[in-house]
């Protein structure tokens, strides 16, 4: 399929469960599309084909799986025993009074906080708690956010009070949308003067490249101006993606002449083999430093493009799940290196999706969708990672729906939430919340029973998790659309 046959495949206006803009690979198999079609649409499924049989995996450097095989396209992992479920009342005013989860993220040095959707009241106001508690009683000093370097100063500054603007004229609209809530509450909770980090471990929330190679051309121009003409003609060619969202960029992508995406990505294969070696020579130099932001930039410039076309072999039915997992380990080294520069008790706050924070593989009805960066990290920094998933029990959830005439390409509406199972961890908190509004819910493996997976909610579909996925879950009662999404225009 040509680049304008895949745009125009898309532009149907239908409604499309799939996180697109940040968690868009989670239906990419065609069974759970085809599973639940009554809610789909045909042209739609055409594109979220399954990807072909995935290999073991094994990560290099400091990351690496526990032994999981993909086999016609469903993940066959060592899973525990059937779990036996323990749920109480959540204390949403004292976040950290449960004694086991104080317990569990005093120890660690990231702690993961998820969500099962984005765009939900209840899991802003929650985890705006959450992350107060861990900062105030735990000591983290640094919050790590799906945002890319380009925006987590502003928004440190921001989230400080050094800067009197409001959040959304200094982010993107999907920074906002995603995390605009969260902040203004964070930021109220927190006394002024306070000194927590913003790290931004993702790629840029727009999924342009022109936020990586602008701040990159500034270096180059002090410490290699004899790459000046390469960087010139690499921001010139970036410079045709434009957008607010994945869902938005990847479209402009896709609009370019072949021979365009084939020079960008040459061009941009170029700069950062010449920074990363340069950065080599300099590693002792008076401008290390400078070598080093360089070579950060360079990364994340390649590594955007590399997701671009991930996402256009989507659209035209030849995506490969492992692709996906480029962004992952992208986020999973930015959080550890940036575990390696913490002072003696640091902690860092990871904020993303339910799917980003997990320690297990990314299944869905017994299909590997992706290798989540929690996963890496649980490899990683072993019980020094915990993670924390955000679920609930409504019957609606806010959905995406593309495209859509936004700055974003999506527009968020009311959908249908999957029906809560057995075996879920929904099912487990059903009657705490008969009269409470929120849970927490703990699950340990019992001997001698079946080895099914246990279900969790994920946007408006349903995922297969074990007991070593989560280390523990915070179930909501409702699930309403949050108001920045209203704000936003988005629904």
């Amino acid at each position: 399929m040509t680049a304008a046959g895949g745009h125009a495949a898309l532009a149907t206006g239908t409604r499309c469960d799939i996180d697109w803009p940040r968690c868009w690979w989670r239906h990419l198999h065609s069974q759970s599309l085809r599973s639940r079609g009554d809610r789909k649409h045909p042209s739609l499924i055409r594109h979220c084909v399954c990807p072909r049989p995935a290999r073991p995996v094994y990560f290099a450097c400091r990351f690496q799986f526990k032994e999981c095989f993909s086999m016609s396209n469903h993940i066959h992992c060592a899973a525990p025993a059937a779990p036996s479920f323990t749920a109480a009342v959540w204390d949403t005013q004292h976040p950290l009074a449960d004694t086991r989860l104080r317990e569990l993220v005093s120890n660690a040095q990231v702690v993961g906080v998820g969500e099962s959707a984005h765009f939900v009241a209840e899991f802003n106001a929650a985890r705006a708690g959450l992350v107060e508690a861990l900062i105030r009683e735990v000591g983290a000093g640094s919050v790590a956010l799906e945002i890319g370097h380009d925006e987590a100063p502003l928004v440190e500054q921001w989230l400080a009070g050094e800067r009197p603007e409001e959040l959304g004229t200094l982010v993107g609209p999907l920074t906002t949308a995603l995390y605009g809530t969260f902040l203004v509450d964070l930021r109220r909770r927190l006394p002024r003067g306070h000194n927590i980090r913003v790290l931004g471990v993702d790629l840029p929330n727009s999924l342009t490249i022109e936020p990586s190679v602008a701040p990159l051309a500034d270096i180059l121009a002090a410490v290699d101006p004899a790459a000046a003409e390469l960087v010139g003609s690499t921001r010139e060619l970036a410079g045709q993606i434009v957008g607010g969202s994945a869902a938005a960029s990847a479209m402009s992508w896709l609009a370019l002449e072949r021979s365009a995406q084939d020079s960008l990505t040459v061009h941009l294969a170029q700069l950062r083999a010449r920074v990363h070696a340069l950065c080599v020579v300099h590693q002792a130099g008076d401008d290390a430093h400078l070598w080093r932001q360089a070579s950060a930039l360079a990364d994340a410039a390649a590594t955007t493009d590399v997701m671009l076309r991930a996402m256009a072999d989507l659209f035209s039915d030849t995506g490969r799940v492992d692709d996906t997992t480029i962004r992952e380990v992208y986020v999973a080294r930015r959080i550890t290196d940036a575990v390696d520069a913490l002072d003696d008790g640091g902690r860092i706050a990871y904020v993303a999706h339910n799917n980003h924070v997990q320690k297990t593989p990314v299944v869905f009805d017994g299909v590997l969708t992706a290798y989540p960066a929690g996963g890496l990290l649980a490899s990683s920094l072993g019980s020094r990672y915990r993670s924390i998933a955000l679920t609930h029990t409504d019957d609606h959830v806010p959905e995406m729906v593309v495209p859509a005439a936004t700055d974003v390409g999506f527009r968020v509406e009311r959908a249908d939430a999957a029906t809560i199972g057995e075996r879920s961890v929904e099912a487990a908190c059903v009657d705490v919340l008969s009269t409470a509004d929120a849970a927490i819910v703990y699950w340990e493996a019992t001997a001698g029973t079946d080895t099914e997976a246990i279900r969790i909610r994920s946007q408006s579909a349903t995922t297969d998790i074990d007991t070593e996925s989560f280390d523990t879950a915070l179930v909501f009662a409702s699930a309403t659309t949050d108001a920045a999404a209203t704000a936003l225009g988005l629904n």
